[in-house]
């Protein structure tokens, strides 16, 4: 016997700050979905992926949810699910749940924490992952850098990692992309300190990549100034 479907939920990447850069996958899934979830930092203030979804599908009625920007991986787990838990009914009566996502849909993703959480009411839910695009690819290209090359590592390090687990990641890689850099208040002087020993060839900072207000800096001494999340390091030895 078939087994038939009664639910499933898309996460989608969706570029990662530039609307141009959505898929036609993405787009199709987008506007074939019955329920459309979009992720918040702070509840009354729209998000990129909000903004996206909306340019291009301004007649559906989007569902906020928020995601809080902590570590603290229970506090947050439990404040996704108390919300689920709320629109339990409307999520029940959608056959096609979509997430969309700023960025790659499997890397670092906030779709997995609302995965996670849509298991536990509803267990039999498909997933379906409909890929994005990398941050340190879309700054690479606003930079207009290429990032590796024949046979160098490249290896990409969030920065809210132990600074030791850091230091050794970008010891061991010819290439370096560092997400969320304005987490760490050490990262400065950690790459100060390899700095001396590598000599790196290059170091550009992109902040925002792909949206109206992309920065690009160059040279060592920006990293002191990072504030915005949303931020790529990028090193090349």
């Amino acid at each position: 016997m078939l087994k038939i479907i009664t639910h499933k939920i898309i996460i989608a990447g969706i570029g990662a700050g530039e609307s141009d850069l959505i898929s036609l996958k993405a787009l199709d899934a987008l506007h074939n979905s019955d329920l459309i979830l979009v992720p918040r930092s702070k509840i009354n203030v729209q998000g990129i992926a909000e903004r996206i979804i909306l340019k291009y599908s301004p007649e559906k009625i989007l569902t906020p949810l928020l995601f809080p920007m902590t570590l603290n991986e229970s506090e947050r787990e439990q404040i996704i699910f108390d919300q689920l838990e709320n629109l339990l009914q409307v999520i029940k009566n959608s056959r096609v749940i979509y997430f969309p996502v700023i960025g790659d849909s499997v890397l670092y993703s906030t779709g997995k924490y609302l995965y996670d959480a849509l298991k536990k009411l509803l267990p039999d839910i498909e997933l379906e992952i409909i890929p994005g695009i990398s941050a340190h690819s879309v700054a690479c290209a606003c930079a207009k850098k290429f990032l590796a090359m024949n046979d160098e590592i490249f290896t990409i390090i969030p920065a809210t990692a132990n600074d030791q687990k850091i230091l050794n990641a970008i010891k061991n890689s010819d290439v370096t992309a560092i997400y969320k850099p304005s987490a760490n208040e050490n990262l400065y002087e950690m790459i100060e300190q390899l700095n001396q020993s590598i000599n790196f060839k290059k170091i550009i900072t992109v902040q925002k990549a792909g949206s109206p207000d992309e920065k690009i800096y160059y040279g060592l001494e920006n990293i002191k100034l990072i504030k915005e999340y949303m931020t790529v390091v990028l090193l090349w030895r």
